[in-house]
């Protein structure tokens, strides 16, 4: 796709922000991190300083990456952008991940997810956005990929319009991959 100055098209860009309702989530993570590090002082003096440190050490690792993994959809939200390319997901503090559109085999927007299907194990993002995620609350839904392989976007947690992201990959996706929108059916 190529305009009549020979430029490729600017990537159509969505942004998945919080839910207002969701928004509370970061914010109880970064809490927890500030109650961990006011305990870890706090025992780290007391008189089992030397092991009660290394084990608040030790729990507050998986405390510190949940914490700034969550605060980081409030200061840079989710995005997908469709290019020549593919599918870019960007997380606000993962590296971004491209599905090459030969990787997909089909999209479909259900009333509460945005799917996207794919032949092979989407590698280097987090579990969370994977669709074997979700795929227990799936299974019912028709045309569900079995093997669980894919992404699922909620828009329970995002605000999300699945008719826009839907708009951006049918822009740059190639001729013969499905997009369905079972949302106004």
């Amino acid at each position: 796709m190529e305009n009549p100055k020979g430029d490729t098209p600017p990537a159509a860009l969505v942004t998945l922000r919080l839910r207002r309702q969701v928004e509370w989530v970061p914010v109880a993570a970064l809490v927890l991190a500030v109650v961990w590090a006011i305990a870890a002082g706090a025992i780290v003096d007391g008189p089992n300083g030397t092991a009660g440190g290394i084990a608040m050490s030790v729990i507050g690792v998986p405390i510190a990456v949940l914490a700034v993994s969550c605060v980081g959809h409030l200061v840079r939200p989710l995005r997908v952008s469709a290019d020549a390319a593919g599918l870019t997901v960007r997380l606000p503090v993962w590296p971004a991940r491209t599905v090459p559109w030969s990787g997909i085999s089909r999209v479909t927007a259900l009333p509460q997810y945005v799917v996207v299907g794919c032949r092979a194990p989407v590698g280097k993002l987090p579990r969370t956005c994977r669709l074997r995620a979700a795929y227990r609350r799936l299974a019912p839904a028709p045309d569900s990929t079995a093997s669980g392989q894919g992404l699922c976007f909620e828009t329970l947690v995002f605000e999300l319009d699945p008719a826009e992201l839907l708009d951006a990959i049918r822009q740059y996706a190639p001729v013969g991959l499905t997009v369905t929108d079972e949302t106004r059916q």
